[in-house]
């Protein structure tokens, strides 16, 4: 409850800080269109909206936060999964072998199901820093994160199916019998007819 109450903390605290100073949409039209005049954003989607104050403390620290996490994500996950490897490998008399090993196949599925995301977003925090470096970016760079972003929708599935023994034999009984269904035997027949 106490890490569940602290994460609502700082992430309702995020979202309050940053509207606390006031808009002022105007310039960052105008200083947006400075910065990058040949995207005529203007021209092309009428005014639009931004925080003005970017480089206050609050924003640099909200940033900061966003940027960490999916690097230290990871870390806590990691640190997790070896205390969790530890208490099973210490209470081994009370689980038998089998219990033993899909549970530690279960912990090794959730930490790579927990993992790829982090991991997924690492290429868009690369670019985002290296879109604020430098003036004018890699533009295929920009398309990077869409398809960063489906590899965990792809990836989980199939370490579900791997890891967790009731999918697994599910799908392999699937399998079979789609490859029973498809096969044709074609019995000798005792009259033939030419």
């Amino acid at each position: 409850m106490r890490n569940f109450g602290l994460t609502w903390i700082l992430s309702v605290g995020m979202l309050i800080v940053i509207v606390i100073p006031p808009y002022d949409f105007s310039t960052v039209v105008l200083n947006t269109e400075k910065s990058y005049p040949e995207y005529k954003l203007l021209e092309t989607y009428g005014e639009f909206g931004g925080f003005k104050s970017t480089a206050r403390l609050v924003y640099v620290i909200n940033t900061t936060i966003l940027m960490g996490i999916p690097y230290l994500i990871p870390v806590f996950i990691l640190v997790f999964r070896h205390k969790i490897f530890k208490q099973i490998n210490e209470v081994q008399t009370h689980l038998s072998d089998r219990t033993k090993k899909a549970s530690l196949d279960l912990v090794r599925a959730l930490t790579m199901q927990a993992m790829f995301p982090m991991i997924c977003l690492i290429p868009n925090v690369a670019y985002f820093v290296l879109s604020q470096s430098i003036h004018n970016p890699f533009v295929i760079a920009e398309f990077i994160p869409f398809p960063t972003c489906i590899i965990p929708c792809l990836i989980d599935p199939m370490l579900t199916i791997y890891y967790v023994a009731p999918y697994r034999s599910f799908v392999t009984r699937r399998r079979r019998s789609v490859a029973a269904a498809l096969t044709v035997s074609v019995a000798p027949s005792s009259t033939r007819t030419i």
